[in-house]
């Protein structure tokens, strides 16, 4: 009976957190941009992988998959030059992250992982103008996510269950324009269920921001996001994650995101300086597969394309991950992205 228990309950989970409905995007739109290299490299197919530090964006119950002290930092450089009307546009987004396994240091929390992050998006030199277009100067635009993320394994036996979830606090200044400041909250609640050591499925529910402007609010819709994730020996030392999103934000169509991971593990042993794996990457990130709301051709028209590499590398018996993704197709995310993530 508990073997029956433990294989319905995660998809009864899964089931009861999958509901949506249907709205268009407002608040917060920079958080759609995404963080982490390697999971952007695979187009942000991550909901059923997100074994990262970057976890507390893609689904926070895998955090829990994380039992060393963990930071990871993310850059990214925009291709404004590419933009009608806006070659002066200077776009940088980052992300920085920490994640603590409570069992370090105390067993009050069990293997509970606690993590906070900064999404940080910025934008200089954009064209101010007033009603009648006449040019008034120029402007920035700062925006921030601040995190707090708790991942948690059920249990891990034959079978692996962990549950998540995020609370973030945003921010948007408009410099140089009065009263264009604007605040919000949001929450996220994620689950990962392992069958078969390499078989992840996983769900992602977020709420959507609501940011508070002086004239009034922006909302961004409810998204859910269902995953499913297997990895493949290839023998030789080789090996190929393929994952698969299906994506559904109120008012908005059906969609998908796909991702592959072809890696090669070297099987190092060492301690003090060695290479221990080599990926390559590749993705397709916001693909339409419904006509609902007669937006379906706009949309993939616009899908973006990403590739990726990363190399691991152990330092000291210390675990090392860099890593970079190209996005391509989308004019506004032509964008280089670069990470850090370290283990210790």
């Amino acid at each position: 009976m508990k073997k029956i228990l433990k294989t319905i309950i995660p998809f009864c989970l899964l089931a009861a957190m999958s509901s949506v409905s249907y709205a268009e995007y407002g608040g917060a739109a920079f958080l759609k941009k995404g963080v982490g290299a390697r999971a952007l490299g695979m187009g942000g197919a991550f909901t059923s992988v997100s074994n990262d530090t970057s976890a507390m964006y893609w689904n926070p119950a895998g955090l829990a998959q994380i039992q060393d002290y963990s930071i990871t930092m993310m850059g990214s450089a925009g291709a404004s030059s590419e933009w009608p009307g806006l070659e002066d546009v200077v776009p940088t987004h980052n992300f920085f992250a920490l994640s603590v396994p409570m069992n370090k240091f105390t067993n009050f929390f069990g293997d509970s992982v606690f993590a906070l992050g900064l999404i940080n998006s910025h934008m200089d030199n954009v064209i101010q103008s007033d009603e009648d277009e006449n040019y008034l100067g120029t402007f920035g635009d700062t925006q921030n996510a601040f995190y707090l993320s708790w991942g948690m394994p059920l249990w891990q036996q034959n079978t692996n269950l962990y549950i998540g979830a995020s609370v973030k606090y945003i921010s948007e200044k408009m410099d140089s324009i009065n009263g264009e400041t604007a605040s919000g909250y949001d929450v996220d609640a994620g689950v990962i269920y392992n069958i078969f050591e390499t078989l992840n499925f996983g769900l992602f529910i977020n709420k959507g921001a609501t940011m508070k402007w002086e004239g009034g609010d922006d909302s961004a819709p409810l998204t859910s996001k269902f995953g499913v994730s297997n990895t493949f020996g290839l023998g030789e030392g080789f090996q190929l994650l393929g994952a698969l999103d299906i994506v559904q934000a109120q008012r908005e169509p059906l969609s998908t995101n796909l991702g592959v991971e072809f890696s090669y593990l070297p099987g190092f042993e060492g301690y003090t300086l060695g290479f221990s794996a080599f990926h390559l990457r590749g993705g397709i990130n916001g693909y339409a597969l419904e006509d609902r709301y007669d937006v379906k051709s706009e949309i993939n028209e616009n899908v973006t394309y990403n590739v990726g590499f990363g190399i691991d590398v152990i330092v000291f018996g210390k675990f090392l991950q860099l890593d970079y993704a190209l996005s391509m197709g989308n004019l506004f995310d032509q964008q280089n992205k670069f990470s850090l993530n370290f283990y210790f």
